[in-house]
């Protein structure tokens, strides 16, 4: 008798767990038949409490793990290996929660991804993330792999959907993990998860973001002769300022695949490529996009560029592509996939060499992909019986690997890693980075039992949880010889520049600092640190204490630098606070209680943009200002509108993870950033994410450092998604009182108009801004941004809503709203810093800022609570409920009522992070 399973049937019971080999046979694999491992058993909870319980069971008999949902996934993750137990999520598939009103789903992470949208369809929403698999995988298996899916070219991937997850870890801890824009605060742990393949822990439930389904929507096939032409029509389909709902292609094989079987759609076989081309939005101004984008395929050589017909074409079309994996069994037997993301500029390069790599072999290479994303999904066909076919197959795909690597892409867009190419992902990270990856898997999964063997090959002279071994030796103590080791100098300045004698002297004869047992720290001698800082940087930029500014400053000029700087603050024990513009008030208080503050204001320069790829890669001191005004004559830029406003710099920016007014419409910061480089707090540099805006190889550091605030990292360097340029921006300006503005607020949003802003601004506030007032009255701004027949739409709709309220408020337009919403963002930022003149005087002096999220149903009685206590500086979403409130601190604990956050964090949760911080920084270097 196997008492492990007798232990498993005792928590879920015996028809709910699998043993017998016949009936493990089917978890052997996942949809990628290449590698089998049978399981030791396959168990079925049916809720968290079980997982957790089943989870408690294996990790006492420490007995290895695989979460698994629907099993079509294309890597090999969802294998148990080293006779390992699936934990098959297939049971827990009802829908919790669904909330009109907030736009929301709470569902078991066994869900249907179509069952989603079809249970809220009624309610004129839908769930955007649609993989192919979309009518069978599962929403845990979308979160596992951050499934993206053809509509993600515009709406993003699972990331950018899912609001909160409850995760159970290896010992059975039970955690929620929220984002900041469901009210979560702190490292965005859920973003981390989402992607980690099993690796971290196993998802029971999530809240999901439900969308409003497009008023209208425009679908056309473009036919082309060659790939390479079709290929040059998506760059500049994109380049000129389009952002179509989903760009695909299919060639020549594909389509004839296709039109074989039962999903033909009338597809031409004698094209050589096609594209389906998806723009939705509000009907005014549709038009004009179809006929652009109609007109640059026909420039690029399209045969032909027609709209579907009727709702029942566009769906046979879309059908075909999304049956376009089952029919490729007509043109072999056997089918590899391929699935790597190449910069859209890069295309047509790239396709000619990859038809070149199966010419090469001997090989049939069909191609059908999200042409939009750059993300390929190659089919090598061939057929297993023949091991000389077997072995080229494999040539192959390694060598299709390497040239997409070398375009700039990476290994995989949303099928992951998972075993199958595990191996490959030394291509696109160095040791260092898979390092701090296996750290981070570390602290969320102590004992190693979460999915083995997936993701990051094993390194060398590490297991799966690497350890941490560090020098606690202080510089003084070290000797001349070691501190001369220390700077590396060569590395870091120009041939020559070497500290000189006299400052080692200095350094060796200094008197031994003060010291603790257990390593804490000793006292800072500022001019010493002083002397060596000067011997990284130069004398002018290390800035010594004074009234003005109460701390040690270091401005380097390069990630070199910054890590020369780091090793010697991690020797000595310094506590550092990376800084942009110092625009952030809380990071400036957080700076008295640092030794050192590392500047990256030198750090200035806009390293790369491409248009046609929609990617922008910039040094971490560059404010958003200066990076915006170089993307502006190419038609785009990056949206983001953090408090500090355009003078903040964009490593700033990413470190709080901050948006504004305008994170409804355009995303936060963490949705922006598809790459860093950051130095760690060792100094040790390392790279996370990529320059492509798909990438779900390895864990998505990214989202980790975005919104850290320094805690973990220094940002040096990032990477990207931009947005085109609106045609126009105007901005709606409604005063009245209170609640007829919350009304013709709702009614915006029901009638689907699309603000990218919708900011309830209060009165004082309105004041500071000389923004239109009735008296003491609260002013909307409404702002809509795009084509100019869409954003006339827009406006004369709200002027329609407006004049039918009983009461309406008075109306303005803001044709020329830039100024406006510059000083929104940095304006709030000079109040934090200064205060405002114009401010209450109960308000005046050093206010406090609560920011917290509320849910709809708490803004009347939010307003209601302000009233009592008179006129104070405050803003709200009422899109998503994003509230700024400048007060006194006295004011703070009243209005924290309101948020959505649980008030303080649970034990597993804080153990969690602490985990992190200790794994990252295990001297606690960085500030908390």
């Amino acid at each position: 008798m196997d008492q492990l399973i007798e232990n498993l049937k005792a928590v879920v019971g015996a028809d709910a767990v699998l043993d017998k080999p016949e009936e493990l046979l089917v978890y052997e694999c996942d949809g990628l038949p290449q590698h089998k491992y049978l399981p030791r058993a396959v168990v079925f909870p049916q809720s968290t409490e079980e997982t957790s319980e089943v989870m408690r069971v294996l990790a006492r008999s420490k007995v290895p793990f695989t979460p698994r949902g629907a099993g079509t996934g294309l890597s090999g993750g969802a294998l148990a290996l080293n006779s390992g137990v699936v934990i098959e999520l297939a049971r827990m598939r009802r829908i919790l929660e669904i909330d009109q009103e907030r736009r929301i789903a709470r569902v078991q992470t066994g869900v249907v991804n179509l069952h989603v949208s079809q249970a809220v369809a009624q309610l004129g929403l839908h769930y955007i993330p649609d993989p192919s698999s979309q009518p069978t995988c599962t929403i845990g298996g979308n979160i596992a792999e951050n499934a993206g899916g053809i509509h993600c070219l515009k709406y993003g991937t699972t990331t950018d959907h899912v609001l909160s997850a409850r995760v159970v870890l290896a010992g059975g801890e039970v955690l929620e993990l929220t984002s900041a824009e469901a009210g979560g605060n702190g490292y965005d742990l859920l973003g981390v998860f989402i992607g980690s393949e099993g690796t971290f822990g196993v998802a029971t439930e999530a809240t999901l973001r439900l969308t409003p389904l497009p008023p209208s929507i425009r679908t056309l096939l473009a036919e082309f002769a060659e790939v390479d032409d079709a290929s040059h029509a998506v760059s500049a389909i994109i380049a000129a300022g389009l952002m179509p709902a989903a760009l695909e292609m299919m060639d020549r094989e594909i389509i004839r695949a296709i039109e074989a079987s039962v999903f033909a759609a009338g597809l031409p076989p004698d094209a050589g490529a096609a594209l389906l081309i998806e723009l939705d939005g509000i009907e005014a101004g549709l038009d004009d996009q179809a006929e652009l984008a109609k007109a640059i395929c026909i420039k690029y050589g399209a045969r032909s560029c027609r709209l579907a017909g009727d709702e029942n074409e566009r769906k046979k079309l879309w059908a075909a592509r999304k049956g376009a994996f089952g029919a490729v069994g007509r043109i072999a037997p056997d089918s590899m996939i391929q699935d790597a993301v190449v910069p859209r500029s890069q295309l047509p390069e790239v396709m000619r060499q990859s038809y070149g790599i199966a010419a090469k072999y001997g090989l049939i290479l069909a191609n059908v992909f999200h042409a939009g994303d750059g993300n390929l999904h190659p089919f090598i066909c061939f057929d297993s019986r023949s091991p000389d076919e077997v072995r080229r197959v494999k040539e192959a795909g390694r060598e299709l690997m390497e040239t997409c690597v070398r375009a700039g892409g990476t290994i995989t867009g949303e099928h992951g890693v998972g075993l199958d190419k595990r191996d490959y992902l030394p291509l696109i990270f160095s040791e260092a980075d898979m390092d701090a990856m296996l750290r981070v898997r570390a602290a969320f999964d102590p004992s190693g039992l979460c999915n083995p063997g997936k993701i990051i090959p094993m390194l060398r002279g590490c297991g799966e949880a690497r350890a941490v071994s560090l020098s606690t030796q202080p510089l003084e103590t070290q000797g001349a010889a070691v501190a001369t080791q220390a700077f590396r100098a060569s590395t870091i300045r120009s041939p020559g520049a070497v500290p000189s004698n006299e400052a080692l002297r200095v350094l060796a004869a200094a008197p031994a600092r003060t010291t603790v047992p257990n390593g804490a720290r000793g006292e800072f001698k500022e001019g010493i640190a002083a002397r060596f800082l000067s011997q990284i940087v130069g004398e002018a930029y290390v800035t010594a204490a004074d009234d003005r500014c109460p701390w040690l400053t270091v401005a380097p000029a390069s990630a070199a630098e910054i890590s020369e700087v780091m090793k010697l603050a991690d020797r000595e024990h310094w506590r550092v606070e990376p800084s942009g513009a110092s625009t952030n008030l809380k990071s400036q208080a957080a700076g008295r209680r640092a030794n050192l503050i590392v500047s990256t204001l030198r750090l200035n320069r806009i390293l790369d943009h491409e248009p046609a790829d929609l990617i922008a890669r910039t040094e971490a001191g560059v404010t958003l200002a200066a990076l915006n005004a170089r993307l502006s004559s190419k038609g785009q830029w990056l949206p983001l509108d953090p408090p500090g406003g355009a003078s903040a710099t964009v490593g700033g920016v990413v470190a709080t993870g901050l948006g504004g007014a305008q994170t409804f419409g355009y995303g936060p910061p963490r949705r922006h950033v598809i790459g860093m480089q950051v130095v760690l707090a060792d100094g040790s540099v390392i790279k996370a994410g990529g320059r492509v805006v798909k990438n779900v190889a390895g864990y998505d550091l990214c989202k980790l450092f975005t919104g850290s605030n320094g805690t973990l990292g220094i940002v040096v360097e990032l990477s990207f998604k931009l947005r085109p340029r609106p045609e126009r921006e105007v901005t709606a300006i409604l005063s009245g009182n209170a609640e007829s503005l919350v009304f013709a607020a709702r009614q915006i949003l029901e009638t689907r108009l699309f603000p990218v802003a919708l900011e309830l601004i209060s009165p004082a506030l309105a004041q500071v801004f000389k923004l239109p007032t009735n008296g003491n009255q609260p002013v909307l701004l409404a702002r809509f941004a795009g084509g100019r027949a869409t954003v006339d739409f827009q406006t004369n709709q709200t002027r329609s809503i407006v004049e039918a309220m009983s009461t309406p408020p008075t109306l303005q337009l803001n044709l020329d709203d830039a100024r406006l919403w510059n000083e929104l963002a940095g304006g709030l930022s000079e109040h934090q810093k200064t205060g405002i003149p114009a401010c209450p005087d109960h308000l005046k002096g050093k206010p406090g800022v609560v920011e917290q999220v509320l849910q709809p149903v708490e803004f009347a009685r939010f307003l209601e609570d302000l009233s009592q206590v008179g006129s104070s500086l405050w803003q709200l979403g009422l899109a998503d409920g994003r509230m700024r409130i400048f007060a006194e601190d006295d004011r703070q604990v009243e209005f924290s009522k309101y948020s959505k956050t649980q008030p303080g964090v649970g034990a597993p949760l804080a153990n969690l992070i602490s985990r992190i911080r200790e794994q990252l920084d295990p001297r606690a270097v960085f500030l908390s």
